[in-house]
């Protein structure tokens, strides 16, 4: 289950940065700033998958 979360940690990160601010909005009747929330919670789970993709060694060697 691990080296699942570890080889598809940058495509989860994105499809939860990309869902974050709609279920920040879908709550908003719950907390007030929960939309806000929900956008900067986004932001930082593309900021975390932009930086895994940037550290992590290029796997192809040249021709």
């Amino acid at each position: 289950m691990a080296e699942f979360f570890k080889r598809r940690s940058v495509l989860l990160l994105t499809l939860f940065g990309f869902a974050c601010p709609f279920i920040g909005m879908a709550l908003i009747d719950f907390y007030y700033y929960s939309s806000l929330i929900g956008w900067i919670a986004g932001f930082v789970c593309f900021v975390l998958a932009y930086i895994i993709v940037i550290r992590r060694p290029e796997t192809e060697t040249g021709t």
